[in-house]
């Protein structure tokens, strides 16, 4: 059983067993309910949602977390925005694919009509500005999602390209990219997870990643591809 609390207004917990995840979260609202009330603090139920998050073909209708003898409500679809991150109880990140399309696709048609009157490092400043900011955000989370929920993404971020682009013979998107040094999404997402467990493996994150992963010879001795690439 795993407990993490993010941002002072998550409560995050897991668990293989589901009524064992229910009194335990119930146990955990309690705690918190005393500390709210040793300082002086309420909490404002009625704006208190949980997500049960699970690829489990399994009923939660039992699932219910009471503070006080007061319900909280599941949230009433299957999606959850979070820190600006669409969150569903599937982790499949098709929701928050799709909003990230539509956002994209949006600065696009601004990009197209404002070429005509600025340069291109102009361009590329509003390229960096209103997507590259976006694709960037939290994309360690949803940047593994299915190909079909990413392939919008990366095609609308190739018509970008392309009004990036003051050479009309270049026509490989690759060589574009590489030409206006923009990296590409699945580039975005490498550089970003690489980021991360170099802070990871420097110490520089929070404690609440401690022991979050294992190198692979702790896990065994066996003379593999990734134990010599570490090496």
């Amino acid at each position: 059983m795993k407990s993490l609390l993010f941002a002072d207004t998550v409560l995050v917990q897991s668990d293989s067993n589901l009524g064992k995840l229910q009194n335990s979260v119930n146990h955990e609202m309690t705690k918190v309910m005393d500390w709210l009330t040793a300082n002086k603090l309420s909490l404002n139920i009625s704006k208190t949602k949980c997500m049960l998050i699970t690829n489990k073909h399994v009923s939660t209708e039992s699932f219910v977390i009471n503070v006080n003898r007061n319900r909280i409500e599941r949230t009433v679809t299957s999606t959850h925005k979070y820190l600006g991150v669409i969150v569903d109880e599937k982790l499949t990140w098709k929701e928050h694919c799709k909003q990230m399309c539509s956002t994209i696709s949006k600065y696009v048609g601004i990009m197209h009509k404002v070429k005509h009157y600025v340069n291109n490092h102009a361009l590329r400043m509003l390229y960096h500005s209103l997507i590259n900011s976006r694709a960037q955000y939290g994309i360690t989370a949803w940047g593994k999602a299915a190909s079909c929920h990413l392939q919008p993404i990366s095609v609308v971020s190739n018509r970008v390209m392309r009004c990036l682009n003051t050479d009309e013979l270049l026509t490989n998107k690759a060589a574009i990219y590489k030409m206006q040094k923009i990296l590409q999404l699945k580039d975005i997402y490498n550089l970003e997870v690489s980021k991360f467990m170099y802070k990871y493996t420097t110490s520089q994150l929070r404690a609440t990643f401690n022991n979050y992963f294992k190198l692979i010879t702790d896990v065994h001795s066996y003379n593999t591809k990734q134990v010599k690439t570490r090496q």
